[in-house]
């Protein structure tokens, strides 16, 4: 009878052997630093975007008031202020303060308001007062009234004070942009010299003359 051939088994090796658990013992427990599997993250949820706030148009009565303001300026008032009264009383919204050096001066910043307001903005005087002293010219346009003084008579009814809750604006010329300083470089020999321009010069070619009431 022949050889059965017993088929060749490599022998384990003896770490491999003591990598397994013996019989009736604990399992292993894993290193707290072991890597653990990344936690799914909950999918960012995106907030709607707010509307951007609408800017709100300006009121049409400031912007009158402060128009008559600069009429006034243009016949060189000095101390011109706008007072907000609209939380102080129902009887107009603004006044505006002006200041004339002299009793034509006054007259003509009246005059001039009123002409422009009229002319200009299509807004007419509802009333005005006080052109026989011209000390104190009021003209009332209902929503805003103008008060053009002679600087002792608004010391002594000193309006401000009297409106003192009132938000007091101080008003400056806007119709001449202001004009910046040229520096001056200094001249190099033989550089040529670049001729001057000549300024714009504004013709006023027409005068409106407006009579008293």
């Amino acid at each position: 009878m022949g050889k059965t051939l017993k088929k060749k088994t490599t022998p384990k090796s003896k770490s491999a052997i003591d990598k397994k658990p013996a019989l009736g013992s604990k399992p292993a427990k894993k290193s707290p630093t072991a890597k653990r599997p990344a936690a799914k993250r909950p999918a960012a949820k995106t907030l709607a975007r707010t509307p951007r706030p609408t800017p709100q148009a300006e009121d049409p009565i400031r912007v009158a008031a402060l128009k008559a303001a600069q009429y006034a300026i243009e016949k060189k008032a000095e101390a011109v202020r706008l007072l907000d009264l609209r939380k102080v009383t129902t009887m107009t919204d603004f006044f505006v303060i002006a200041t004339g050096t002299s009793d034509r001066q006054v007259k003509a910043i009246a005059e001039n308001v009123i002409a422009e307001m009229r002319d200009t903005e299509g807004i007419p005087a509802w009333r005005s007062e006080g052109w026989e002293r011209l000390d104190w010219v009021l003209i009332d346009f209902v929503d805003f009234v103008v008060h053009v003084f002679q600087e002792e008579a608004r010391k002594y009814y000193n309006l401000e004070r009297l409106w003192g809750d009132a938000l007091t604006i101080d008003v400056e010329d806007t119709s001449r942009p202001k004009r910046r300083k040229a520096s001056k470089a200094p001249s190099a020999e033989g550089a040529r010299a670049t001729p001057r321009r000549k300024s714009a010069v504004r013709v006023i070619s027409e005068f409106k003359h407006v009579g008293t009431k």
